[in-house]
C-alpha cells in the first residue's frame, strides 16, 4: 500500500490531512479562524487578485504575493496562508521551520503567529511525505495558480458531487483534468496522494514518475511524456501490485530497497541528500574559511549532474567554488551552474559558469544579465579577483543568515535552465523496446553495460611482446623483487600491492600483468575501482530490470571470468584499485573461497546466490590472476580483515629515490645532475622524517617517486618544475599529515623547497 513511506509511521500526518479534509475541504471551515474561509467566494477573490493579476516584475515569490493581496480582506490572507500550508505539507525537502516561516509571513495581516506547538504546525506533522522534486520551489507561483483554480472550481460543484469526489480517488483524478495546467503540476500528484494514498504513489517529481516506467516497462521517455497524468497514475499502481506480488512485499516504497535498485542507478549513491544542496553548500562555506583543501567527502552528484568542489590547488584559492557539471562539460571547457565564494568580500554568487581555459562549445541562454566583473564594477568600483566573465544568477550576502528555501529554489531554477542545454551524467537509457509488455520474471542472463570498464583492445590485434627486460626498463624495482612478485602471481594467484602515495601502484600492476602474460595483451587485463557502495550485484551477479521484466545480469568480474575460461591457454589479470574500500565480504560473497589458489577450476564449481538452481554453478579459472591495490596513507581505510589477508600475498612498494634506475630515468629526461641530486637528497630526508614518526605516520606515508615521473612533452623539467610539484602535490599531503602541527609542516615544506 502507498501509505508506507519507508520510515517512521506517517499515520499522524494522514490524520492531519483527514482533519483538513473534513473541516476545510468539505465543511468550508478554517484551520486557524473561527469562520468559513474555504469557500467559492473567497477563492474567486484569490482568482481575481492573484491568478488574473500575476506580477512579472522583480522580486521573490512571497514579496510579489504580498503585493497582489494588498487590497483583499484579512480572511483572504488567512485562506492563502492555509493554502500555502497545504501546498507545503507534502514536500520533505522543505523543513518544518521554513514552512512555518512562510505561513507566518502571510498571516501577519491577521496578527496571528503559529509556532511549533500549534496543531497542524508541529515538527512531526510538517516533515513531509517525500521530496517535491526539482523546481517545485522555483515554480511555486505556478503551483499556487493551479491550486487556486482547483479549489475555485471545486467549490462551484454541488455539495453532493464534492462529497463524492472527496471519497473517490479515481473520480477525483478524472475531474482534475478540467483544471488548467493539470498535466504539469506537482501539487496535483501531492494532492491525490494525501487524499488517496491507496491509489496514488509517493512520487511527485515528473522525472521520477517517468524514470520508474522507463526502467521497469521499457518504453522510451517520450512515450510516457505523451500520456495523461491519470494514465501514468494507473500504470504506476499496476506496476506496484506486480512488484509487491513478485517480491512478496507487505510494504513497498519506490525509494526503499529492494525496489529503489530496480529503477535508480546504483551510481547515484553519491547524490546530495534528498536532492537538496543546502547542507552541502553550508559545509563548503565552513571549510572554505579553513586551510583544508580536501574534497573527497563531498557528494559526487546533484540531481544527476556531477558535483565538483575546489578550494585551490596546493594553497587556498582566493575564490573557492562548488559546481554541477553535465555531460561533456568540465571546468576547463564547458558551461555549468557554480557557486563562487569571494571570501574577502563575504559574498556568495550563484552564476552561470563559463570555462576560461578553453571556449565552451555551448552557450548559456543570454538575457539582460550582468557578469561578475560588471557586478564588482557597479558595487565596488573594481574588478573581481577571478572569474570576471561568469554570469550572475543570484547573490547572497553572507553577513546575514542564508535562506534555505531561496538557496534550493535558485539552484533548482538554474538547473532547470541548464537541463535544456546539457544532459545530466546519470540518465535513463533510450535503448528500450517499442512496446510495453507485462513485467515477468525470467531466468535469462544478460551481460551488463557496466559502469566499470574492462580495458580492452581488439582481440584480433597481435599483442606486442613484453619480456622481463621490458619490465625492468619500465619499473624501478630491483630484479629480485620483480621476480618474486611474478612468482607469487603464478603460485598464489592473488596479490595486493600496497604502498604510500606516488609509488606507482597502478602503473606497476599493469606492467606486472604484461610481464606475466609476456605480451601487452590489453584485452586480457580488466580493472575496477571499489568504493563503499559497491556491491555483489555490481561485481558478481544480480537482478536488474530490462524491457520485459527482471533479468539476471552478470557483473563485471563474472563476465571477465567467463572470458578467461574461454581462453584457457592464456593468462588473464583482473586489477582491483582501492580494494579495501569495498565491503569485501559483501562484494565477493561465496567467491571469497573460490578465489583461493587451490580452489580454482571446474571441480570447485558451486552455485551462486542468484543462480537458477543447484546445477547452475560457477568457478574461477586457473588462468585468472587478481591484483589488488591499496594506498597505505589513506586514513579513511578500514583495517583489512583476516579473510582478505589469508587469500592474498601482500607486497610493499616503496619510494625508489635511491635506485639507479630512477636516477637514470631523470637523466634521460634531461634534468640537470645538480637538480637530480637535490630531489633525491631532499625527498629522502623528508621520507626519513615521515618513517620515523611512528606515532602518527610511518613508512606507509612516505612520498613516492612517481610525483617526478610525469613530465609533459612540452615541459622543461627544471627547478621551477620541481617547486611546482612540491607546492601543488606534496605540500597538501604534508599539511594533511601534520594538520595539528602547522609549524612542523611549514618547516618540512621549507626544507624541500630549493634554496634561491
Amino acid at each position: 500500500m502507498s501509505r508506507y513511506c519507508g520510515h517512521a509511521s506517517v499515520e499522524a500526518k494522514f490524520e492531519v490531512i483527514e482533519k483538513w479534509k473534513k473541516s476545510c475541504l468539505l465543511e468550508e471551515g478554517s484551520l486557524l479562524l473561527q469562520e468559513s474561509i474555504w469557500n467559492k467566494d473567497n477563492f474567486d477573490l484569490l482568482v481575481e487578485h492573484y491568478v488574473e493579476n500575476l506580477d512579472e516584475g522583480e522580486g521573490d515569490f512571497l514579496t510579489k504575493l504580498e503585493g497582489q493581496l494588498q487590497n483583499v480582506p484579512p480572511n483572504i490572507w488567512a485562506l492563502c496562508a492555509e493554502l500555502l500550508w497545504l501546498m507545503l505539507f507534502c514536500p520533505s525537502n522543505i523543513g518544518p521551520r521554513s514552512k512555518r516561516k512562510t505561513v507566518n509571513r502571510i498571516l501577519k495581516v491577521n496578527e496571528l503567529k503559529i509556532t511549533e506547538n500549534d496543531t497542524y504546525f508541529k515538527d512531526e506533522e510538517l516533515t513531509g511525505f517525500g521530496s517535491g522534486g526539482v523546481g517545485y520551489n522555483q515554480q511555486r507561483w505556478r503551483e499556487l495558480v493551479y491550486a487556486i483554480n482547483l479549489f475555485s472550481q471545486f467549490y462551484r460543484l454541488p455539495q453532493g458531487q464534492r462529497q463524492s469526489l472527496a471519497e473517490n480517488g479515481i473520480a477525483m483524478r478524472e475531474w482534475l483534468e478540467s483544471i488548467p495546467d493539470n498535466e504539469n503540476r506537482q501539487f496535483r500528484h501531492m494532492f491525490l496522494f494525501m487524499l488517496f494514498p491507496e491509489q496514488h504513489e509517493r512520487i511527485f517529481g515528473t522525472s521520477d514518475r517517468y524514470r520508474v516506467l522507463v526502467e521497469l516497462h521499457g518504453q522510451k521517455w517520450r512515450t510516457y511524456s505523451k500520456m495523461k497524468a491519470r494514465e501514468i497514475d494507473e500504470l504506476l499502481h499496476v506496476t506496484r501490485e506486480k512488484l509487491e506480488a513478485e517480491y512478496q512485499l507487505e510494504q513497498m516504497d519506490w525509494y526503499v530497497s529492494p525496489i529503489r535498485a530496480l529503477w535508480q542507478s546504483t551510481s547515484k549513491d553519491g547524490e546530495t541528500k534528498d536532492g537538496r544542496i543546502f547542507t552541502t553548500l553550508s559545509k563548503f562555506l565552513e571549510q572554505a574559511k579553513t586551510k583544508d583543501l580536501k574534497t573527497k567527502d563531498y557528494p559526487r552528484y546533484h540531481e544527476g549532474y556531477e558535483l565538483r568542489v575546489s578550494f585551490g590547488a596546493g594553497v587556498q584559492a582566493h575564490v573557492s567554488w562548488i559546481g554541477v557539471f553535465g555531460k561533456d562539460q568540465t571546468p576547463k571547457k564547458g558551461i555549468y551552474p557554480v557557486y563562487l565564494y569571494y571570501k574577502n568580500d563575504n559574498l556568495l554568487f550563484l552564476v552561470k559558469g563559463i570555462s576560461a581555459t578553453h571556449p565552451p562549445e555551448l552557450d548559456w541562454t543570454m538575457r539582460e544579465e550582468r557578469t561578475i566583473k560588471k557586478y564588482f564594477n557597479d558595487e565596488f568600483g573594481r574588478d573581481p579577483v577571478r572569474y570576471p566573465d561568469s554570469i550572475v544568477f543570484s547573490v547572497y550576502d553572507l553577513s546575514v543568515e542564508l535562506d534555505e528555501d531561496r538557496i534550493e529554489s535558485d539552484l533548482a531554477e538554474l538547473i532547470n535552465e541548464y537541463a535544456e542545454l546539457v544532459q545530466p551524467i546519470i540518465t535513463v537509457t533510450e535503448e528500450m523496446p517499442e512496446e510495453i509488455e507485462e513485467s515477468q520474471s525470467t531466468s535469462k542472463v544478460e551481460e551488463p553495460i557496466s559502469d566499470y570498464v574492462v580495458t580492452e583492445t581488439s582481440e584480433n590485434k597481435i599483442a606486442e611482446p613484453f619480456s622481463f627486460d621490458d619490465l625492468m626498463n619500465e619499473l624501478f624495482l630491483n630484479p629480485e623483487q620483480a621476480k618474486q612478485i611474478l612468482q607469487l602471481m603464478r603460485v598464489k594467484k592473488n596479490i595486493v600491492l600496497q604502498g604510500p602515495p606516488g609509488v606507482g601502484k597502478t602503473f606497476v600492476s599493469k606492467r606486472l600483468a604484461y610481464a606475466l602474460m609476456e605480451e601487452k595483451a590489453e584485452h586480457r587485463v580488466g580493472m575496477v575501482q571499489f568504493h563503499q557502495s559497491y556491491s555483489y550485484e555490481d561485481f558478481i551477479q544480480g537482478y536488474r530490470p530490462d524491457g520485459t521484466g527482471f533479468v539476471l545480469k552478470n557483473g563485471i568480474f563474472h563476465q571477465f571470468c567467463k572470458k578467461a575460461r574461454e581462453d584457457k591457454n592464456n593468462d588473464y589479470v583482473f586489477i582491483i584499485d582501492e580494494i579495501n574500500r569495498g565491503n569485501l565480504s559483501k562484494v565477493f560473497g561465496e567467491l571469497m573461497m573460490l578465489i583461493e589458489a587451490d580452489k580454482r577450476g571446474k571441480e570447485w564449481a558451486m552455485p551462486l546466490t542468484y543462480g537458477k538452481g543447484p546445477d547452475d554453478k560457477f568457478y574461477i579459472p586457473e588462468n585468472l590472476h587478481i591484483i589488488g591495490l591499496m594506498n597505505t596513507a589513506d586514513r579513511s581505510l578500514a583495517v583489512v580483515d583476516y579473510a582478505l589477508r589469508r587469500r592474498f600475498a601482500f607486497i610493499d612498494l616503496k619510494p625508489e629515490f635511491n635506485s639507479v634506475s630512477f636516477k637514470d630515468y631523470l637523466v634521460k629526461q634531461e634534468i640537470e645532475p645538480e637538480l637530480i641530486a637535490e630531489i633525491v637528497n631532499k625527498i629522502s630526508v623528508l621520507n626519513d622524517k615521515i618513517a620515523k614518526d611512528t606515532t602518527n605516520l610511518g613508512p606507509g606515508f612516505c612520498i613516492g617517486h612517481s610525483f617526478f615521473c610525469s613530465i609533459a612533452k612540452d615541459q622543461k623539467p627544471d627547478r621551477q618544475w620541481y617547486e611546482q610539484i612540491v607546492k601543488t602535490e606534496i605540500e597538501p599531503l604534508l599539511r594533511e599529515y601534520w594538520f595539528d602541527d602547522v609549524a612542523q609542516a611549514d618547516s618540512l615544506i621549507k626544507n624541500i623547497l630549493l634554496a634561491d
